[in-house]
């Protein structure tokens, strides 16, 4: 039983491993991190807005602005 526990640990690990490697190496997490270098106290959500709605935003400002 602990053999096929550890397999399926392996397993879920290297698949784990894989996702994070594919994020990492995609273009969408590029340009996330492009964003979110010009707008660096925004939080996730909002840098993934400015991203969505102009990828190429240089200024933004918040609501009340």
């Amino acid at each position: 039983m602990q053999q096929k526990d550890n397999h399926k640990l392996e397993e879920i690990t290297a698949k784990l491993e894989e996702g994070i490697k594919n994020l990492f190496d995609s273009e969408k997490y590029k340009n996330y991190l492009k964003v979110m270098s010009r707008f660096h106290p925004y939080s996730f959500n909002n840098i993934v807005l400015i991203a969505m709605q102009k990828p190429d935003a240089t200024m933004v400002a918040g609501y009340t602005a």
